[in-house]
Formats: C-alpha cells, structure tokens, sequence
C-alpha cells in the first residue's frame, strides 16, 4: 500500500542558493584573480557534474529504459529562469532522446512549449527537430511551413551546414507528399548552391528518380554508394532496372538486414528482399521475408518505396498462398478438417505451413469458435519468430481489416489489450476495450473490472471509471482479501492523480464500510484526509489525520501515528486553529528522540510563534 513519506528535495544543478564564499585580501581589497579561479573552478565541476548526470540518462534511455531516464530528468533538470544556460543543455538532451526513441508527438508539445527569450542557437536546433517529427508524424504541411519559416526568418543567421539540412528537408518533405516534379526542382537548385559531393543528396536524388519511376538513372546515380541508405537505395534501383537477378537481389537484402544500424533500414531491406522473392516466384520465401518486415517499425520515408508493404498485404498473401496450396491439394474451403489436421501437423516440421493454414482458417473456418481458435494457434507459432510479439501487434493493430476493434478475435483482443496496458498506451486499451463487459477466460472479474476502470480514468472518462468502481463496491463482495483492497486503492489513488478528490472521497467511504482490519482503516482515513486537503477542507483534513494516528490506539506514536499527526497539525495551521497544532507539535517533540526531526518541529513551532507576533502588530 502506499505510504505517506516525504517528498524529495528536488535536486537541481547551478541553480541560486548556493554562494560562493568571498575571499578579502589582507589589504582589504577583492583577490579578483583569486575569485575569478575559484569561480573557473566552481564552473568547471558544475559542468562536469551536468555531463555526467546527462551521459548517466543518456545510457538509461539507450538501453531500453527512456521514460525512466525522461522522470529522473524531469526531477533534476533545473527552471528556465534560475539556470537557462543548464536549462538548455538538459532540454538539448531530452530532445535527442525523445527524437532517437521516436517520441515524435511528446518532442512536439516540448518545441511548442519553448520558454521566450531561448537562445536562437538552441531555438533552431529544437524547431529543426520539430521538423523531423512533423515528417515523422505524416504531418507534412505543418512540416513545410515551419521548415520554410525557419529558412525565410532564420537563414541569414543559420550556419550553412544547418540552412543546407533546411533545404534536404523540404525535399523530403515533397517526396512525402508525392510532389515529384517539386522535389526534382528543388534537388536541382540546391545541386546549384551545394554542388554533387554529398550523399545525402545523392540518396535524395535518387529517391526522387526512383518515385518518378527512372530507376536506371537512379541506378547509374548510386553506383559505387557505401553508405548503408545508398547501398539499400542501389538495390531498389537494380530490381526495378532489371539490372540484377531477383534471386541475388533477395539474398543480399537478408544478409544486409541482419547488419542494418536502424530498424526502419533493417525494414526496408526485408521489404525488398520480398518484393524480389515475390519476382523470382518464391511465394514462400516472400512471406518470411514479409514477417520480418512487418515486425518492425518503418521508416517513413524508406516505406514509400514499397507502398504495398503492410499488415494487410502479408495477411492477403497468406490467404492466396494457402488457397494456392489447397487446390494444388485439393484441400475445400469450409471443410474445416481438410485444414486443421495438416496445419498441426505442420507446426513441428514446417511451421510456415502452419501458420498459413491457420490464417485460411482464421479467415473461413466455418464457425466462430473454430476461426477463434485458429488464431489462437497462428499467434502462438508467430510467437516463437524473432520479434514475434511485435510481429503479432502489428499484424493485428495495424491491418485495415481489423480497424474495428470488434473484428478482432477475443483472444488476440485481451492479449493487446494486456500489453497496452503494460507499456502505458492507455488510448489503444481505451480503444481495444470498448464494448467488451466480460472478462477473459480464465480471469478475475474483479482484476478485469479495476483495469476497465484505470484505463477510462486516465483516458478522460472519469465517470465511466467511477461507475465500474462504485459497481465493484456495491457488489456485495464479502472476500476483501489485503491484495483487493490494495488493487483497489492503487486505481483510488488514479482519481486522485488525476484531481477528482470528491469522488475519490465517496469511494474511500463506501470502502471503509467494508470488513477491514484497523491498520487498512487508518491508511483509508489518512488518504481521504489527502483528499479534503486539496479540497482545501482543512479542518475535516485535520479531524481525519487525528483519527487516523489515534483509531487503534489513543496515545499511538508509531511511525504512521507520527506522520499523520504531524500532516494534522499542518492543515490546523492553514484552518488557523494554531493552539492546536501547536500542542500537537509539543507532543511530537517529546515523542521523538531523533535530533533532525526535533529541528523540524521546533521549526514549525517557531513559525506558529512569527504568525502570533504578525497578528499582534496587525491593528
């Protein structure tokens, strides 16, 4: 259960509060070549100690964990207005990270929420990478005009290497919108400014040739490219110029993938390797090759050279090649028995087999229960692929056929559902969830029923969530085991994140209603006490604190009594009942021995005394 501590003292770095002292010479005049060291020596460590907190975060995030290096730079990254040149270099790294974990929608409302007066180095550094994700997002009108913008307001000020990245971008940004001929003339002037020496125009060009469907010129362009897009892109262009065996093509883009530095390259090269698999009549090699590609997360701009590539088309060419397969074997659709026993038969020996067996059968098995339990079989042999589990998220979330959530087979529904809710994408559980009342097989309806809840309270449907909460208390339930009470109290506390304390409050009482041992009554009446605090309630927030230290015992000083005393006595002073905090502050001082919390409390006492003194002088 939650415990009532309290909060961390924010760390901050270079923030004010912190002087240096001041060194006098003898003569009583300033040392200021003493100062000015010892200033250079406080600089240096405040720097150093700034890169190394920002190279820890920076290896947090690479190594799986970026919304837990995202809070610890929320807690340490100081104000913009106490430190803006430190400000700047943890919001410089925040934006990396955001930008490298493709964060794109979160990296967007941090460039529209820049504080004024940044500094315009820093200013065009964010709004470039603000570009990035508005191409990443597909918003490429919004993209365009902020990239024009930067180039018409900022390019006199821009180094050139920075105007020059402004130029690329608006080309891609054409080739996105499939504004061939725009890009083309664009690609020329800046061929005019920049001249041929760089890939990255190279590999623009090329995409451009290759959307405008010259692929030999493309091919001639990227001749003897070493860069990995260059290399990719000299592949595509040798497939579509027929320059190249489809067979040789295909197995050079599967030993490339599995070297590729980004997923949106390693994508690509599977996506090629299928569209080449697909020439040579390898009907069975394309859809492996399909797997691969389909599991993992595209590039944008990569993916416009295969528009065909996706969850739909792999779930089309299973369909097709097990229809091929079954009137080669004269296997009929609706005889469901012509399709199951082959397929499980297959599982072991050849599980490509199964699987395409099994999404015939998804698709035309003759009832519910048997198309559902063909799923059931095709997601588990999906599961045992290389980034299987994002091959089965992607097949299902990301297929058309499936856009209506109801379409979706129960048992593929709630395992989404599941992992949804174990990353955070609350809105796709909020989606997936809608309209399903029943738990899965197998589950608690209790468990099934408070994560209905949680989803709709952080989704915004904060009655929808109070209903199902105040339906799991009426329900006449007599096993309040410890665990429900606590599962309970973790989607309470949800309301209260989210500010709905009066709410929050009616579900404490009807909780505390039930059969509850005196330790989980005192921690209900501590949290509804936290609530009427933010109602601003002080007075009742006070009752139920005392009540809360003083329910099992009256004279109780543990640790829990202690803390809700003292968090009493706080909202007594803001009732302005300052006798008796006070006298609940005595207390506390004689109950502690500890010499850090006497100070707190005789501090607190103090500043009862400085309130008196105020009303006094006060006429």
């Amino acid at each position: 259960m939650r415990q009532p501590l309290a909060s961390a003292p924010k760390k901050t770095h270079g923030q004010p509060g912190h002087r240096l002292p001041v060194f006098v010479c003898v003569a009583g005049k300033y040392c200021a070549g003493l100062l000015a060291g010892l200033w250079l020596l406080a600089a240096t460590a405040q720097a150093a100690d700034v890169a190394a907190a920002l190279h820890e975060i920076s290896l947090l995030a690479s190594s799986g964990a970026p919304q837990l290096a995202l809070r610890r730079m929320d807690a340490e990254q100081p104000g913009f207005a106490d430190n803006p040149v430190d400000w700047m270099t943890w919001e410089r790294e925040r934006l990396q990270i955001l930008r490298s974990q493709h964060m794109d929608a979160a990296l967007l409302k941090r460039v529209e929420a820049l504080p004024p007066g940044i500094d315009e180095h820093f200013l065009r550094f964010a709004l470039t990478l603000g570009v990035e994700s508005q191409l990443q997002l597909g918003d490429i009108p919004a993209a365009l005009t902020r990239v024009r913008k930067l180039i018409w307001q900022q390019g006199v000020h821009a180094e050139a290497e920075q105007l020059e990245q402004w130029r690329r971008l608006v080309v891609r940004a054409y080739v996105r919108e499939g504004r061939v001929e725009d890009a083309r003339l664009a690609l020329l002037r800046y061929r005019q400014d920049y001249g041929t020496d760089n890939a990255e125009w190279r590999w623009l060009t090329a995409r451009v040739m290759l959307q405008g469907q010259h692929a030999s010129s493309a091919l001639k362009l990227l001749s003897g490219a070493t860069q990995p897009r260059g290399r990719f892109l000299y592949q595509v262009a040798a497939l579509a110029a027929g320059a190249g065996k489809p067979d040789t093509i295909a197995e050079h883009a599967v030993s490339e993938a599995a070297t590729a530095p980004t997923p949106g390259l390693q994508r690509a090269w599977w996506s090629l390797a299928s569209r080449a698999a697909a020439k040579a009549g390898k009907a069975t090699d394309e859809i492996r090759y399909l797997e691969h590609a389909i599991a993992l997360s595209p590039d944008p701009e990569l993916a416009l050279l295969f528009p065909e590539i996706d969850a739909d088309h792999l779930w089309d060419r299973y369909l097709a090649l097990g229809q091929q397969i079954g009137n080669r074997e004269q296997r009929l659709l609706g005889n469901d028995d012509d399709w199951y026993f082959p397929a499980t038969e297959a599982m072991k020996k050849d599980p490509l087999r199964a699987r395409i067996f099994f999404a015939v059968l998804a698709e035309y098995a003759s009832n519910e229960q048997r198309r559902s339990l063909a799923h059931e079989y095709l997601v588990g042999l999906l599961d045992d692929l290389p980034e299987g589990k994002q091959l089965v998220h992607n097949l299902y979330l990301n297929a058309k056929r499936y856009a209506d959530a109801g379409r979706l087979p129960a048992i593929v529904r709630y395992r989404l559902i599941d992992e949804a809710l174990e990353t955070g994408d609350l809105d796709t559980a909020s989606r997936l969830m809608a309209g399903l009342s029943e738990p899965p097989s197998g589950q608690d309806r209790f468990e099934w029923t408070l994560r209905r809840a949680r989803v709709a309270i952080y989704t915004g449907d904060v009655p929808a969530g109070v209903t199902l909460l105040r339906q799991l208390l009426d329900a006449g339930k007599t096993d309040w085991s410890k665990k429900h009470i606590d599962r309970l109290l973790q989607v309470l506390f949800d309301l209260q994140t989210v500010k709905h304390h009066r709410e929050a409050l009616a579900l404490f009482g009807a909780l505390l209603e039930k059969p509850l041992e005196g330790q989980q009554r005192r921690e209900l009446l501590f949290w509804m006490a936290e609530s009427l605090q933010a109602l601003e309630q002080y007075d009742q927030a006070a009752y139920l604190y005392i009540k809360s230290a003083t329910l099992t015992d009256l004279q109780a000083m543990d640790p829990w009594a202690q803390t809700a005393r003292y968090r009493a006595a706080k909202a007594l002073v803001k009732a302005g009942l300052l006798d008796d905090a006070r006298s609940i502050y005595s207390t506390l001082m004689r109950a502690t021995h500890d010499a850090g919390r006497k100070a707190v409390l005789n501090s607190e006492i103090q500043h009862l005394r400085l309130i008196d003194s105020e009303k006094t002088e006060t006429p």
